[in-house]
């Protein structure tokens, strides 16, 4: 098994409980560089792996390969844990790792474990309330938008259709006994439902209907 392990913005006593834990039960902890490693000194001993810092895709993949094929062995028989700075499913190292491991190792069990990320970390730094719609942005063009409140299905997916986005998950009442994730939208949804809706274009439009 595999478990990305989201560290948070850089602070210790923002690595939350459920991260701490896995790092003590982690048959093998690996971390992409020296201020991971220091957070997750305390309960574990970490391998450092050596990522290069360029934006170059094609030496990138080299580096992600290889990892790749490093843990996978390890991955296959034992808990490794993989743990980095913010969230391991925004913009992270991980996300590479994850993506190789799925395409080359699909049997090998993947889970990520969330942590507190830079957005919400900058908005208490910055002393901010946010209570209107937002955009969080590498640069790049948009591929995906996250609906808070999502309770009026019918009118906000018609929206996003329009928008050019044919890809919907809807989660409602996440890390609750009443959790439910599911790409079969209904008409409505309970007051804490969140959608994600992305442009896929190798989705059939038919699909999801």
């Amino acid at each position: 098994m595999l478990i990305g392990i989201s560290l948070g913005p850089g602070d210790p006593e923002l690595i939350t409980i459920k991260a701490q834990k896995t790092l003590k039960q982690a048959d093998k902890v690996y971390v992409p560089g020296e201020r991971a490693r220091d957070l997750v000194k305390p309960y574990c001993q970490p391998e450092t792996l050596k990522f290069p810092m360029t934006s170059d895709q094609e030496v990138l993949q080299k580096y992600w390969n290889k990892h790749v094929e490093k843990i996978a062995p390890i991955a296959r028989e034992k808990k490794v844990a993989f743990a980095v700075l913010g969230d391991v499913n925004f913009f992270s190292t991980f996300g590479h790792i994850k993506r190789i491991f799925e395409e080359k190792h699909p049997d090998i069990q993947i889970k990520t474990i969330p942590g507190v990320s830079a957005i919400t970390a900058m908005a208490s730094k910055m002393d901010v309330f946010i209570d209107k719609s937002f955009q969080v942005t590498d640069g790049s063009q948009q591929q995906s938008k996250i609906i808070m409140k999502a309770t009026e299905l019918n009118q906000q997916i018609n929206a996003l259709e329009k928008e050019g986005y044919n890809e919907f998950i809807l989660g409602k009442e996440l890390y609750t006994e009443n959790e439910e994730i599911t790409t079969k939208i209904p008409e409505e949804s309970p007051y804490f439902s969140i959608l994600l809706a992305r442009k896929n274009p190798e989705k059939n439009p038919e699909e999801q209907k």
